[in-house]
């Protein structure tokens, strides 16, 4: 089961599908695929839902594909005959629960509220879906959850969409979310596949939220990065002396000594670094061992910081999390 529940937290993003027509699925796999949104939870509100997964496996057999609106023991019996590699429910049925803790299944039952929480821990169940998400406080009650559920991770689904899945994405309680705005009906009766595709791509950059919180630059010794800071100092940065920097503004860090890079670093903030670190391993990028910060205990808390095995430009990168 780990291993299904740390691909949720990789993909990040769970396509949240109702298809009419079982011949589209398809399509709808290798669109899904080609956005960088590998995964699929196939809502048994439609009668082509078990006959939609096996077609996705079919056609994406990397693919994660689950069944999602799974409301009762013979939906979850069909959903997994057909492929179905987890069990996600809108809400707590512990019949359900039961018999995917009996045949090993990773499931997500529903919860709003601390009683369904409390619920689902008492049967061992800890990553669980949180529906519906902003109606019933999104982010903001999900932080809250965190306090008397450290233990609980949430898939949040239910008005998540490319504008605020950022504020969720870097929530440390938060496994995954859910959505279905990639995989609009009309998009998929239409057989818009490319612009399901675009969706898909402008949600991930969303997820991951990349951008620049400073550049380092090496400098041989103190002196030549006192001379560097200098310069700076022209336009109207203050230089702010460090043990082994200087701080010219926020956005610029000179280097006593050489470090890593070529030329120095590039500060690169993201919402959630594991994630970040799954996604860039598709390109080549690796975590360099030893470089590693958490925000907790280490080991078992959030990574905070950590530096990438490749340059870009002559810069090493490192991750932070925002």
């Amino acid at each position: 089961m780990a291993d299904v529940y740390d691909t949720f937290r990789d993909i990040g993003i769970i396509p949240v599908v109702a298809i009419e027509d079982a011949s589209k699925a398809a399509d709808l796999a290798h669109a899904l695929v080609k956005g960088g949104l590998p995964a699929s939870e196939v809502t048994f509100r439609t009668a082509c839902a078990a006959e939609a997964i096996e077609a996705m496996i079919k056609a994406e057999p990397d693919m994660l594909v689950g069944a999602g609106t799974v409301l009762n023991v013979e939906q979850a019996e069909r959903a997994v005959k057909a492929g179905a590699k987890f069990i996600v429910s809108p809400g707590y049925n512990p019949e359900v629960v039961d018999w995917c803790i009996a045949h090993n299944i990773p499931t997500m039952p529903g919860i709003s509220n601390p009683s369904e929480i409390t619920a689902c821990i008492n049967k061992g169940v800890t990553h669980l879906k949180l529906f519906p998400a902003e109606r019933k406080g999104g982010y903001k009650i999900i932080d809250d959850f965190g306090g008397p559920f450290p233990q609980c991770t949430f898939m949040p689904t239910g008005g998540v969409n490319t504008e605020n899945v950022s504020e969720y994405a870097k929530r440390k309680n938060i496994l995954c979310m859910g959505g279905t705005w990639m995989v609009k009906k009309p998009l998929i009766e239409g057989g818009k596949w490319d612009e399901i595709t675009q969706i898909c791509k402008d949600a991930v950059k969303a997820m991951h939220g990349f951008h620049i919180d400073h550049m380092g630059i090496n400098a041989k010794n103190e002196a030549e990065a006192k001379e560097i800071a200098a310069q700076f100092e022209l336009f109207g940065f203050a230089s702010k002396f460090g043990n082994s920097s200087i701080f010219a503004s926020e956005q610029v860090e000179i280097m006593k000594e050489n470090g890593r890079g070529t030329n120095g670093h590039i500060s690169m903030v993201c919402n959630n670094v594991e994630r970040a670190l799954a996604y860039l391993k598709k390109f080549g990028f690796n975590p360099v061992a030893g470089t590693e910060k958490w925000t907790g205990k280490e080991n078992a808390s959030p990574l905070k910081v950590v530096y990438l095995d490749k340059e870009v430009g002559g810069f090493a990168i490192h991750l932070k999390r925002a």
